[in-house]
């Protein structure tokens, strides 16, 4: 690990403790950027979804993201050159809003207000409506106070308890209200050896079946790019699928070979006769 973390010092730079690390480079005809949050696997889902409508915003075209325990990376069609523009404090405002309303959970979310409100009501003497036909009324209602009456009640209810039920959401605007004036952009050629990992499993999403060579070259060829040919870490952070020729396990017994069958152990039992 320290020879590894040598060699993301040379390569690039290490995460702070203080303040966040973007790296942004290209490799197969897409840029990604990296950023180094260590702030949780869900809290990194949420803010890559955040990140994500922000570049769609800018127009650089993003084409995905990745969250892992430690690292939010994203691939887009064009270069970020300013990736502080994708953490500021207000990318929990209009970005928030814009993913939760493209969503079904602030629907379903305005539905059970609706319902404790007494807007909607599931069961009349003598009738009850389907799930379908709450559904259908709902919506209708919730597009309809979009459209003309944005700022009602129950839409500014319905919005603050979908925010509350998100992963993460006061977490993630600490973080944003942390690194304000503390980013430091790392542009770079190649990618970087902190990197690796996550690009790794970024390659397994579209890897599939039978592929598994294909994965394995990827990801031997991320680490020599990273090292620049310098060692082979195999092993290191969680890299042990890199050894192309693991040493093969004993074949396990035949069921059958365990135990022998029960008339030979009845006569072990009592003695040929």
């Amino acid at each position: 690990m320290r020879d590894w973390l040598k060699l993301q010092a040379h390569a690039s730079e290490l995460p702070p403790a203080e303040g966040l690390l973007i790296e942004s480079f290209p490799r197969g005809g897409r840029w990604f950027t990296v950023a180094y949050c260590f702030e949780g696997r869900l809290a990194h889902q949420t803010l890559g979804m955040l990140v994500t409508k922000r570049m769609e915003r800018l127009g650089l075209g993003p084409l995905g993201f990745l969250a892992t325990d430690y690292v939010v990376a994203a691939w887009s069609a064009f270069p970020v050159a300013d990736a502080a523009a994708l953490f500021t404090e207000d990318l929990l405002g209009e970005e928030l809003e814009e993913w939760i309303a493209d969503s079904s959970m602030l629907r379903r979310t305005f539905r059970n207000i609706a319902t404790i409100a007494g807007l909607l009501e599931k069961n009349h003497p003598g009738q009850e409506k389907s799930g379908r036909q709450m559904t259908m009324g709902a919506d209708l209602i919730y597009d309809v106070l979009r459209r003309h009456q944005p700022d009602h009640i129950l839409l500014r209810a319905t919005r603050a308890e979908a925010a509350a039920g998100l992963t993460d959401v006061g977490r993630i605007g600490a973080l944003l209200a942390r690194i304000q004036g503390r980013i430091r952009h790392v542009e770079l050629e190649r990618v970087s050896p902190l990197a690796v990992p996550a690009l790794i499993e970024e390659g397994r999403e579209w890897v599939s079946g039978t592929a598994e060579d294909a994965l394995l070259a990827e990801a031997e060829a991320l680490v020599d790019e990273a090292t620049e040919g310098a060692e082979h870490f195999t092993g290191t952070l969680g890299l042990e699928m890199l050894d192309p020729h693991p040493t093969p396990r004993p074949p396990r017994e035949p069921r059958g070979a365990r135990r022998p069958p029960r008339y030979a152990r009845q006569k072990l039992r009592h003695g040929a006769h």
